[in-house]
């Protein structure tokens, strides 16, 4: 008779809002259900505050409980209205979001905790009486030691008047900044989350940057080994290698998509657009600008998340140019980058991945430091151009995009990468880190 299998009960607390943040954890989750060293079971249990991935989760075999504060779900900025500073647009906001992750812990009752860049997760896990032990994944190392290595290799483009030097100058003052001088920043203090830990009983002094914030036992960062290499990382950090959501059976690409990505002449340039939740209506709009003014042997998909735009707008910009496509409906990235020439992106990191994986050059731009570092990550490798956020218009979107597609070397360097990539194995490598920290850790 075989012998009972020892169960072991993860909460799953990410931004479910936002589409990386919830297929990275459904990827995560899978790897380490597959991956399970004999005689063990995972029950894996996502928190959920309101989420259009919702039924992603379910779909994929795991358990969902509903939690308070209700959201719609849609994106993250509608949802917790962050402003240039902060994550959460007030204190009040935060307290409520910190309360219901406390309460859905303390009434599930889970072995550990695993929380993607929310804050919410790991300072409520924390004000248990017993804190849980954690694991976190975020899509690059965020501590001050990488920091201090350069991680950021440009001036950010919030740091006005900085960022408005030229390219080299801002190159050479990024590589002389201490980490101290990152962790004062506004935007990584967070002021309101400090202030939410304190009316949540947090005793002494609150997590006092996001370094804190986002505190956890063992670290795990989704992203191409060689970005890091020579790095110096804390011993609980472990690079996976990329980890993004693969095309499911039953996935289709949009028939309308297929056609109009059909190669109908030579000199024909797909251009996939696709800017996740954390980017703004102002944004997509100079895109779909951008590309309508494009020659006729440009075919664009645009992607318009109901969070960031209404369909409507974009179709009003598109008008009269069967050339173009634009749709709110789920498109399998994997599958339409397949497909594509290049990738207009907001520098999402299943985005970039996606794009890189299937050899897509990309143009971006980045709404934060995190996907600055994505694509310049990329770029600096020869496979994508970054246009600064203050410089995102029509004009130099639609150069860019000329230029990219001009450049067989362009194409060739993402094509590199995208090789590089597919000899890592993202979701088996985090699987092996979780599964030894849960043996380790929790004895069991």
């Amino acid at each position: 008779m075989n012998a009972p299998k020892k169960r072991v009960t993860i909460a799953v607390s990410v931004a479910l809002q936002d589409a990386g943040e919830a297929t990275r954890a459904v990827e995560l989750m899978r790897g380490a259900r597959d991956n399970a060293p004999a005689g063990y079971a995972l029950r894996a249990v996502f928190l959920s505050h309101g989420s259009k991935f919702d039924s992603l989760v379910q779909s994929s075999g795991f358990d969902l409980i509903r939690v308070d504060p209700r959201l719609e779900g849609e994106g993250y900025i509608p949802d917790l209205k962050p402003t240039a500073a902060n994550f959460v647009g007030s204190r009040k906001v935060g307290a409520a979001m910190i309360r219901g992750e406390l309460t859905a812990l303390q009434a599930l009752k889970p072995d550990l905790v695993l929380h993607g860049f929310w804050p919410f997760a790991s300072i409520a896990r924390r004000l248990l009486p017993s804190p849980l032990p954690a694991i976190r994944f975020l899509p690059l190392p965020l501590d001050p030691v990488a920091f201090q290595q350069h991680l950021l290799s440009d001036i950010p483009d919030q740091v006005v008047p900085l960022a408005l030097l030229p390219a080299p100058i801002r190159r050479w003052i990024a590589c002389g900044i201490p980490a101290e001088f990152w962790e004062k920043q506004p935007g990584f203090r967070q002021k309101n989350l400090a202030g939410a830990a304190l009316d949540c009983g947090w005793r002494g002094q609150p997590p006092q940057n996001l370094f804190e914030m986002l505190e956890a036992d063992l670290t795990l960062i989704s992203d191409h080994a060689d970005f890091y290499r020579g790095m110096r990382l804390p011993e609980s950090f472990v690079v996976t290698g990329p980890l993004y959501a693969s095309p499911r059976p039953g996935d289709a690409v949009d028939p309308e998509i297929s056609r109009l990505f059909r190669r109908e002449r030579a000199d024909q340039v797909n251009v996939f657009c696709s800017m996740g939740s954390s980017a703004t209506k102002r944004f997509l709009i100079e895109a779909a600008w951008a590309l309508r003014e494009l020659p006729e042997q440009y075919h664009s998909v645009i992607l318009s998340p109901r969070a960031i735009c209404p369909v409507e707008e974009i179709r009003a910009i598109l008008e009269g140019r069967p050339n173009l496509y634009a749709t709110d409906r789920f498109a399998p990235a994997a599958l339409v980058c397949a497909l594509s020439d290049i990738t207009v992106s907001h520098g999402g990191q299943g985005t970039v991945q996606t794009a890189l994986a299937c050899g897509t050059p990309i143009v971006g731009f980045a709404m934060q430091p995190e996907q600055q570092i994505n694509l310049d990550h990329a770029a600096l490798r020869g496979a994508a151009v970054r246009i600064p956020k203050f410089r995102w218009n029509r004009a130099n979107v639609r150069e860019a995009v000329e230029r990219v597609a001009a450049s067989g070397a362009c194409r060739e360097n993402a094509a590199r990468l995208g090789r590089a990539m597919a000899l890592e194995d993202g979701r088996k490598v985090a699987a092996e880190a979780i599964w030894g920290f849960i043996r380790q850790r929790l004895a069991l």
